[in-house]
Protein backbone atom coordinates (compact mmCIF):
# COMPACT_ATOMS: atom_id res chain seq x y z
CA UNK A 1 0.00 0.00 0.00
CA UNK A 2 1.30 3.51 -1.09
CA UNK A 3 0.94 6.20 1.94
CA UNK A 4 0.91 10.00 0.39
CA UNK A 5 4.04 11.86 1.53
CA UNK A 6 6.34 8.48 1.95
CA UNK A 7 9.42 8.09 -0.13
CA UNK A 8 10.23 5.05 -1.74
CA UNK A 9 11.29 3.15 -5.05
CA UNK A 10 9.29 1.15 -7.24
CA UNK A 11 10.31 -0.28 -10.63
CA UNK A 12 8.13 -1.97 -13.34
CA UNK A 13 9.64 -3.53 -16.45
CA UNK A 14 7.44 -3.72 -19.55
CA UNK A 15 8.18 -4.46 -23.54
CA UNK A 16 6.55 -2.91 -26.33
CA UNK A 17 6.23 -2.24 -29.87
CA UNK A 18 6.70 1.39 -29.77
CA UNK A 19 10.57 2.39 -30.78
CA UNK A 20 12.85 3.56 -27.94
CA UNK A 21 12.32 7.43 -29.58
CA UNK A 22 9.50 7.29 -29.66
CA UNK A 23 8.83 6.44 -25.48
CA UNK A 24 11.33 9.27 -24.63
CA UNK A 25 8.67 11.57 -26.77
CA UNK A 26 5.48 10.49 -25.28
CA UNK A 27 7.53 10.56 -21.26
CA UNK A 28 8.32 14.07 -22.52
CA UNK A 29 4.83 14.81 -23.48
CA UNK A 30 3.36 12.87 -20.42
CA UNK A 31 6.12 13.84 -17.58
CA UNK A 32 7.71 16.98 -18.56
CA UNK A 33 4.91 19.42 -18.18
CA UNK A 34 6.01 22.20 -15.60
CA UNK A 35 6.83 22.18 -12.67
CA UNK A 36 8.98 19.09 -13.89
CA UNK A 37 11.89 18.52 -15.98
CA UNK A 38 12.83 16.54 -18.67
CA UNK A 39 16.19 15.49 -18.61
CA UNK A 40 18.81 13.16 -20.79
CA UNK A 41 20.85 10.84 -19.06
CA UNK A 42 22.62 9.18 -21.58
CA UNK A 43 21.64 7.11 -24.57
CA UNK A 44 19.39 4.80 -23.34
CA UNK A 45 18.06 6.67 -19.71
CA UNK A 46 15.86 9.65 -19.58
CA UNK A 47 14.09 10.99 -16.21
CA UNK A 48 11.09 13.49 -15.38
CA UNK A 49 12.10 15.49 -11.72
CA UNK A 50 9.79 18.00 -10.42
CA UNK A 51 12.92 20.90 -9.80
CA UNK A 52 10.88 23.61 -8.44
CA UNK A 53 8.31 23.51 -6.00
CA UNK A 54 5.45 26.71 -5.23
CA UNK A 55 5.56 28.57 -1.88
CA UNK A 56 2.91 29.53 0.35
CA UNK A 57 3.01 33.22 -1.63
CA UNK A 58 2.92 31.48 -4.98
CA UNK A 59 6.54 31.54 -5.66
CA UNK A 60 8.41 29.58 -7.49
CA UNK A 61 12.03 28.20 -6.13
CA UNK A 62 14.63 25.76 -7.09
CA UNK A 63 15.05 22.55 -5.01
CA UNK A 64 18.41 21.34 -4.90
CA UNK A 65 17.58 18.03 -4.25
CA UNK A 66 14.12 16.85 -6.21
CA UNK A 67 11.87 14.73 -4.66
CA UNK A 68 9.71 13.68 -7.37
CA UNK A 69 10.99 11.14 -10.10
CA UNK A 70 10.45 9.28 -12.52
CA UNK A 71 13.32 7.32 -14.68
CA UNK A 72 13.44 5.62 -17.85
CA UNK A 73 15.71 3.02 -19.80
CA UNK A 74 15.01 1.51 -22.86
CA UNK A 75 16.90 -1.10 -24.70
CA UNK A 76 15.98 -2.80 -28.13
CA UNK A 77 15.35 -6.41 -27.88
CA UNK A 78 14.24 -9.19 -30.50
CA UNK A 79 10.77 -8.96 -29.07
CA UNK A 80 10.61 -5.31 -29.19
CA UNK A 81 11.84 -2.13 -26.78
CA UNK A 82 12.01 -2.92 -23.08
CA UNK A 83 11.03 -0.36 -20.71
CA UNK A 84 12.20 -0.07 -17.03
CA UNK A 85 11.10 2.34 -15.33
CA UNK A 86 11.85 3.64 -11.89
CA UNK A 87 9.55 5.93 -9.72
CA UNK A 88 11.63 7.87 -7.08
CA UNK A 89 9.55 9.58 -4.28
CA UNK A 90 6.03 9.97 -3.04
CA UNK A 91 3.17 8.84 -4.13
CA UNK A 92 2.49 11.08 -6.95
CA UNK A 93 5.64 10.35 -8.59
CA UNK A 94 4.51 6.08 -8.64
CA UNK A 95 0.69 7.88 -10.28
CA UNK A 96 2.63 9.47 -12.82
CA UNK A 97 4.94 6.68 -14.31
CA UNK A 98 1.84 3.82 -14.10
CA UNK A 99 -0.01 7.01 -16.47
CA UNK A 100 3.12 6.53 -18.61
CA UNK A 101 3.15 2.88 -18.60
CA UNK A 102 -0.50 2.92 -19.42
CA UNK A 103 0.00 5.18 -22.56
CA UNK A 104 2.69 2.72 -23.90
CA UNK A 105 1.38 -0.73 -22.97
CA UNK A 106 -2.20 0.08 -24.59
CA UNK A 107 -0.71 0.61 -27.95
CA UNK A 108 0.13 -2.93 -28.31
CA UNK A 109 -4.09 -3.95 -27.76
CA UNK A 110 -5.37 -0.71 -29.49
CA UNK A 111 -5.88 -1.70 -33.03
CA UNK A 112 -6.36 2.16 -33.96
CA UNK A 113 -2.49 2.88 -32.74
CA UNK A 114 0.55 2.52 -35.30
CA UNK A 115 2.25 0.44 -32.68
CA UNK A 116 0.02 -2.32 -32.53
CA UNK A 117 0.96 -5.79 -31.66
CA UNK A 118 1.36 -6.97 -35.76
CA UNK A 119 1.34 -10.51 -37.15
CA UNK A 120 2.11 -11.15 -40.23
CA UNK A 121 0.74 -14.65 -41.25
CA UNK A 122 3.02 -16.65 -43.19
CA UNK A 123 2.05 -15.75 -47.54
CA UNK A 124 2.17 -13.27 -49.88
CA UNK A 125 2.95 -9.70 -48.70
CA UNK A 126 3.69 -6.60 -49.68
CA UNK A 127 5.19 -3.24 -48.33
CA UNK A 128 3.33 0.08 -48.62
CA UNK A 129 3.19 2.56 -51.16
CA UNK A 130 4.95 4.93 -49.94
CA UNK A 131 8.50 3.05 -50.58
CA UNK A 132 7.17 3.30 -54.05
CA UNK A 133 10.11 6.05 -54.84
CA UNK A 134 13.23 4.24 -52.91
CA UNK A 135 12.10 0.89 -51.91
CA UNK A 136 13.01 -0.72 -48.45
CA UNK A 137 16.40 -2.71 -48.17
CA UNK A 138 15.62 -5.73 -46.12
CA UNK A 139 18.03 -6.53 -43.36
CA UNK A 140 20.33 -9.19 -43.14
CA UNK A 141 19.30 -10.06 -39.85
CA UNK A 142 16.69 -9.31 -37.49
CA UNK A 143 19.03 -6.43 -35.66
CA UNK A 144 18.63 -2.63 -36.82
CA UNK A 145 22.47 -2.66 -36.95
CA UNK A 146 22.65 -5.56 -39.38
CA UNK A 147 23.78 -5.13 -42.95
CA UNK A 148 20.90 -4.09 -45.62
CA UNK A 149 20.38 -5.88 -48.72
CA UNK A 150 18.60 -5.00 -52.01
CA UNK A 151 15.84 -2.47 -51.82
CA UNK A 152 12.39 -3.77 -52.02
CA UNK A 153 9.52 -1.94 -53.62
CA UNK A 154 5.76 -2.25 -53.51
CA UNK A 155 5.22 -4.57 -56.54
CA UNK A 156 8.25 -6.96 -56.03
CA UNK A 157 7.52 -10.60 -55.34
CA UNK A 158 7.35 -10.74 -51.76
CA UNK A 159 6.37 -14.09 -49.32
CA UNK A 160 6.11 -13.70 -45.78
CA UNK A 161 8.21 -17.06 -44.06
CA UNK A 162 8.01 -16.40 -40.08
CA UNK A 163 7.60 -13.87 -37.52
CA UNK A 164 10.34 -13.05 -34.61
CA UNK A 165 8.52 -10.28 -32.35
CA UNK A 166 8.49 -6.98 -34.52
CA UNK A 167 10.91 -8.88 -37.22
CA UNK A 168 9.47 -10.99 -40.35
CA UNK A 169 11.69 -12.79 -42.30
CA UNK A 170 10.65 -12.88 -45.92
CA UNK A 171 11.44 -14.03 -49.40
CA UNK A 172 12.08 -11.64 -52.05
CA UNK A 173 11.87 -12.32 -56.13
CA UNK A 174 11.06 -15.61 -57.78
CA UNK A 175 13.35 -18.58 -58.54
CA UNK A 176 16.73 -18.71 -58.32
CA UNK A 177 17.41 -15.21 -58.04
CA UNK A 178 15.31 -15.27 -54.92
CA UNK A 179 16.66 -14.14 -51.39
CA UNK A 180 15.51 -13.45 -48.22
CA UNK A 181 16.33 -10.98 -45.14
CA UNK A 182 13.99 -9.83 -42.87
CA UNK A 183 11.41 -6.22 -42.62
CA UNK A 184 9.57 -4.88 -39.79
CA UNK A 185 6.15 -5.63 -39.00
CA UNK A 186 4.86 -2.56 -39.29
CA UNK A 187 6.08 -2.40 -43.23
CA UNK A 188 4.57 -4.89 -44.61
CA UNK A 189 0.78 -5.49 -45.38
CA UNK A 190 -0.63 -9.05 -46.03
CA UNK A 191 -1.87 -9.87 -49.41
CA UNK A 192 -4.95 -11.83 -48.38
CA UNK A 193 -6.09 -11.87 -51.97
CA UNK A 194 -10.11 -12.19 -53.10
CA UNK A 195 -10.58 -15.36 -51.41
CA UNK A 196 -9.64 -14.08 -47.97
CA UNK A 197 -12.61 -11.11 -48.44
CA UNK A 198 -15.58 -11.15 -46.00
CA UNK A 199 -18.58 -12.58 -47.20
CA UNK A 200 -21.31 -10.29 -47.69
CA UNK A 201 -24.86 -11.09 -47.23
CA UNK A 202 -27.48 -11.03 -49.48
CA UNK A 203 -29.78 -8.04 -49.23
Amino acid sequence: MLYLGRRRTLTWTVTVFTPPREVFVVMEQVLALPPFTFRVIDAETAEAVQDRVNGFFGQWRTLKHPRDLVRVRCQLTAQGTRVDVTAIGPRSSSRRALNLLRILTRGAEDPRTIYRTRTIPPGPCTIPQSWAGTGYPVFQRPDHAAPRGAAVLPASPLVALEQQGHWVRVRVGVGQTASEGWIEADQLIPDLGPESAPAVAPA
